[in-house]
């Protein structure tokens, strides 16, 4: 039998118990998914310490804040989400372990939702209960005791435990074949490869493009427009899981199995439809599949004017989460009004807003350019399209991170303007803080630019393309293991991602570490500038492909003489010491200009200096 129970109950365990979970915490600080976050060691090793002490009913966000996250006395929790976030990430994380590494661990660490504090349950013969083959088991066969098991539980708590699922074991006669598919599966995982963990238990769902029943290109732009809409209004539902648009993309024209997409992307429901033109009416048929069986949970057709596209696209986004989720009373109400965007003015506002992302989606000078002029000439025939505004800001990060900014100042000052428009326009769309975030770090204020990244997440928990922008800010501020984190999440939510998402993967890993995995995607870059081929020639030194590294440096060298590794970091709103010493060391041993030479500094006032850098000048000019 299986006993589990919570650890926060009051009691604290004996001696030699209380040895084995140290143990096991020991096991888990140095596992892949926890050896290179400080942050989320020092979580759970708190946690756990608390919960041993028989303190893990006091466990709150607050005490928490203080004591690991080093937040004042003045910390809200309500203004700032960072516990509930980390403890989130330590969820996904512990799970994510016990999947793989820790799949035979003799004790077994949960973080239930709900609570700040740690299920412990641990495999042994507790009793001389067991049976005799039990008790003489191998450990593979065990049950698991939990901590509470060791003491007399009162009626109530056992009949509260057996309600609770029961961890199932392989047989002793299947160990060998189980142990060399987990040894495949952990080799898969620390190589990068495209072995991922399942997606959270919670509804998951692909929305397939719709279709456009006829031969306007215009009507197949908003066909287009109208998917994406929906994708990332549902993005925004906390209680469910949404495929980005990418890997649905793939599935546009084509007949389609429901039941084999559903099995190919992993989702437990489906949402297709169409759109049609008809003078000055639309028709729009909707249709809610449940993928395993093929079966209609609901369907809908619209016959409306033209100009009710968006009511009708935010009256299918309701019904989803309505179905999917469950919302009832005040609070559900009060989320549903968070994925309530409003419209844009009018259709033509909106076709040059589509027009303006398929430019910038290019990541060319010259698509960049002209996505700016198309995202005004959006505002100009609707003043209060915020998605314009993001998308203006998105266009300035560009131009400055791959070096195509005539005056980096000037892009930032244009990125903050437009950032703060967004925002102001609509406070409950993580991208516009998003965008607003990734401001304040090109303006060198690390605090206020991590609390809109956080409020984006919070706000967008289930938008891929969100999450990796995000995490292609977070290494600046020395969150390079949670950046790895959310570009692993996004990878999982949109495993057939757009092109753009190369060049933030390729930064991500190279900052945490994984500098394989950053010139694989790297390597992925269409048109590589400068900044392309400086990481791929850092990476290859640190690989220790010194031939490579050459050849790529050469390439920084003939497209942009003027690069030169510190002077990036400080036009990106200045880094944090490790990964600041990170880029610089990598740029020596790639044969890149490193340090800002001490003549050139005087016309560069405002350069955010990397401290390595004024060491090497202050002893060269010693």
């Amino acid at each position: 039998m299986t006993d589990t129970a919570h650890s926060d109950s009051g009691g604290r365990p004996g001696e030699s118990d209380e040895t084995s979970v140290r143990a096991q915490l020991g096991r888990i600080l140095k596992s892949g998914p926890f050896h290179k976050s400080k942050r989320r060691q020092r979580f759970l090793e708190y946690l756990v310490n608390e919960t041993l002490a028989g303190r893990g009913e006091k466990l709150k966000a607050y005490t928490i804040a203080l004591e690991v996250f080093e937040r004042p006395a003045s910390f809200d929790p309500l203004v700032d989400p960072i516990v509930r976030i980390e403890a989130g990430r330590l969820r996904d994380k512990l799970r994510e372990y016990y999947e793989v590494e820790g799949w035979d661990d003799p004790v077994r660490l949960e973080l239930p939702k709900g609570s700040y504090a740690p299920k412990i349950e641990f495999r042994q013969a507790a009793s001389s209960a067991l049976q005799p083959e039990q008790a003489g088991g191998t450990p593979s066969n065990r049950p698991m005791v939990s901590l509470q098991a060791l003491a007399t539980p009162t009626d109530e708590q056992q009949a509260r435990d057996t309600s609770l699922p029961k961890i199932g074991w392989i047989p002793a006669g299947m160990t060998t074949v189980a142990v060399m598919l987990i040894a495949a599966a952990t080799f898969l995982w620390m190589n990068g490869s495209s072995f991922r963990p399942a997606l959270p238990e919670k509804p998951s769902i692909a929305v397939l493009p719709f279709d456009n029943i006829g031969d306007d290109p215009q009507w197949e732009r908003f066909a287009d427009g109208i998917t994406e809409d929906i994708i990332t209004d549902l993005s925004r539902s906390k209680d469910l899981v949404v495929i980005a648009r990418n890997s649905t993309e793939v599935y546009k024209n084509k007949p389609i199995d429901i039941r084999q997409m559903g099995r190919d992307l992993g989702v437990k429901y489906a949402l297709e439809g169409s759109i049609q033109s008809m003078g000055d009416r639309m028709r729009v048929t909707a249709q809610l599949i449940e993928a395993a069986s093929g079966s209609h949970v609901w369907s809908e057709r619209y016959d409306r004017p033209a100009d009710d596209l968006f009511e009708v696209q935010n009256d299918v986004t309701q019904r989803i989460v309505g179905t999917l989720a469950g919302y009832e009373g005040a609070v559900a109400e009060a989320e549903r009004s968070l994925l309530r965007r409003r419209p844009p003015a009018n259709l033509t506002a909106f076709d040059t807003y589509l027009l303006a992302m398929e430019a910038k989606h290019k990541v060319t000078k010259e698509g960049l350019i002209g996505a700016e002029g198309l995202f005004h000439k959006a505002l100009k025939l609707d003043p209060q399209l915020a998605r314009a505004y993001v998308g203006l800001a998105t266009v300035q990060f560009y131009l400055i991170d791959l070096g195509l900014a005539p005056s980096v100042e000037e892009a930032v000052s244009k990125m903050m303007d437009a950032a703060e428009r967004a925002v102001t326009l609509d406070p409950h769309d993580g991208l516009t803080h998003q965008v607003l975030g990734m401001a304040y770090g090109y303006q060198g204020k690390p605090e206020q630019s991590l609390a809109e990244l956080n409020r984006a997440e919070v706000l967008a928990p289930s938008d891929a393309d969100l999450l990796l922008s995000v995490a292609w800010s977070l290494p600046a501020f020395g969150e390079s293991a949670r950046a790895v984190s959310l570009a692993e999440r996004s990878l999982r939510l949109n495993p057939h991602y757009p092109d753009w998402y190369n060049q933030g993967l390729s930064l991500v890993f190279f900052f945490g570490g994984q500098y394989d995995r950053s010139v694989r995607y790297r390597l992925l870059v269409k048109e590589p500038l400068a900044l392309d081929y400086a990481f791929l020639a850092m990476a290859y030194a640190y690989m220790g492909r010194a031939r490579e590294a050459e050849k790529a440096a050469a390439n920084v060298e003939r497209l942009d003489r003027t690069w030169i590794a510190e002077k990036y970091l400080g036009e990106a709103g200045g880094f944090a010491e490790k990964e600041a010493d990170a880029f610089i060391g990598g740029a020596r041993k790639a044969g890149l200009p490193d340090c800002v030479p001490s003549d050139t500094l005087k016309g560069l006032p405002n350069l955010i200096r990397v401290k390595s850098c004024d060491q090497k000048r202050a002893g060269m000019a010693g």
